[in-house]
């Protein structure tokens, strides 16, 4: 009786805190790349590889994910255009990828296949990566740039390009989000300034002249920001949603394909958490935690099951349980729009969901196909469609705890469906999976280690979820 509670306590404590924790904590999309960490630390990067971005010391693409080096220490990334940045636990900068204007902030153009340490401070703590520019804030909230400065994206009051960081004045800032040629940051008191390319009205200061210093953007107080392609967003402290500059793709979201060069506000009637700004599209997550995409949508980054492009903030699904998004930072080229791909977490963040472009493998879901709609990775393997979890189906597994072979048996009407079965581990590695349509059938994992597995019976009607003990 003893041993039987302890069990029971242990299926208990592991279904609150080993499959419904973060497994993933972070995301970033880059052009026709992503990374991802995890809740150990580790760093993983999947996609285009041509340039060294994914930074495992090849150019070799990678439709999975794959892990960046063996350290366990990272706490923060950010994916350029075809470069990556990361923070370690330790305050370190580190960089790979293209490096042709300077964007590395190493003090050279080269190329780098595998991270390598930004100069020897060890007291940074945020980093934003553009198209070829960067931005990094450090803990005393100092603000730092480097690289290419042609259109004085850099903040310093020149177009001077920068090989390595260079401290833009003495203020203090709280946030920084690079675009493809223009910079956001809010400084310590929460106003909000801008500066660099203005074509589009990026900047936000009623004109289209470009800008080399930062300049004020308004007196309201801002919480966050996110620097688009050619389009900025951001959110003011009452938590209402604001877009503005180029607008031909409907990137801005206020039913009109007119640029806007003032912050105009958008969906109007919700409060917001969060926002990212792609090369073309853009996402957010409401106060309720629903999804909205709005923009281009030619790849189908948008997620919402078709290619439609959108003028208006429209709700992806009907999941209330988002927790973060990130847009391809993307390149918009000759009226093309390259790498548009769309990554989000959810509060059961053992999947990483996916939608978009796919021909180089930027979903990382194992394959090339393009998605219309968000698909679901759990672990570091592909996992489950983005179909609604069923409750009210019955289903019977028996023994479990087990040695290692569970009987299972489900409500015949689901059976009656060709059903997809699958196991993970609980690291989230994709073990044993295959295709059942009788409601009675076996999983055997006595040659699997004792512990506990995650059971996913998935068809068309929805999946259902279940834990098994091997003992």
């Amino acid at each position: 009786m003893k041993k039987r509670s302890l069990i029971l306590g242990i299926i208990i404590l592991i279904n609150l805190n080993l499959f419904s924790q973060e497994v993933w904590t972070k995301i970033s999309s880059g052009t026709e790349f992503s990374m991802a960490l995890r809740s150990d630390g580790t760093l993983w990067a999947w996609g285009n590889n041509g340039n060294g971005q994914l930074g495992i010391n090849s150019t070799e693409v990678q439709y999975s994910p794959v892990q960046v080096g063996d350290d366990s220490d990272w706490q923060d990334i950010d994916a350029g255009a075809f470069s990556s940045f990361a923070i370690k636990t330790d305050g370190t900068l580190w960089a790979w990828g293209l490096n042709g204007n300077g964007q590395l902030g190493i003090s050279n153009d080269t190329e780098q296949y595998v991270p390598i340490q930004v100069g020897t401070d060890n007291n940074w703590s945020k980093v934003s990566a553009g198209q070829i520019h960067a931005l990094a804030l450090k803990t005393d909230s100092t603000l730092f740039c480097w690289g290419n400065n042609f259109f004085g994206q850099l903040g310093l009051g020149n177009t001077t390009d920068q090989l390595s960081p260079v401290q833009l004045g003495t203020d203090k800032w709280i946030s920084v989000s690079v675009g493809g040629g223009h910079s956001l940051a809010l400084k310590a008191d929460s106003t909000l300034y801008a500066w660099g390319a203005n074509s589009g009205g990026q900047i936000g200061d009623s004109t289209l002249i470009q800008k080399t210093s930062p300049v004020l953007i308004g007196t309201d107080k801002w919480i966050e920001i996110s620097a688009g392609y050619e389009f900025s967003l951001g959110i003011k402290s009452d938590s209402t949603l604001y877009s503005w500059g180029f607008n031909g793709n409907n990137q801005l979201g206020n039913g009109t394909s007119d640029q806007q060069i003032i912050p105009s506000q958008i969906g109007n009637s919700l409060h917001w958490n969060s926002i990212s700004g792609g090369s073309s599209y853009a996402l957010a997550i409401s106060s309720d935690s629903t999804l909205f995409a709005w923009g281009f949508n030619g790849n189908g980054e948008l997620g919402l099951g078709n290619n439609i492009q959108k003028d208006t903030l429209t709700q992806v699904g009907t999941e209330t349980n988002w927790l973060s998004v990130a847009s391809a930072t993307g390149l918009y080229y000759n009226g093309a729009v390259y790498g548009g791909h769309s990554i989000g977490l959810k509060s059961d963040a053992d999947v990483i969901c996916v939608t978009g472009a796919n021909y180089i493998g930027q979903l990382g879901d194992g394959t090339t196909d393009a998605r219309i709609y968000f698909k679901c990775i759990i672990g570091l393997n592909i996992g489950i469609e983005e179909t609604p979890q069923l409750s009210n189906i019955d289903i019977n597994i028996y023994p479990n705890p087990s040695k290692g072979v569970f009987n299972v048996e489900i409500d015949q009407e689901f059976s009656s469906y060709d059903n997809k079965v699958s196991v993970y581990n609980s690291t989230g590695k994709l073990i044993k999976n295959f295709q059942q349509m009788n409601d009675k059938f076996s999983v055997d994992l006595t040659n699997y280690c004792n512990g506990v597995y995650l059971l996913i019976i998935e068809n068309k009607k929805g999946s259902i979820k279940k834990l098994i003990i091997v003992e």
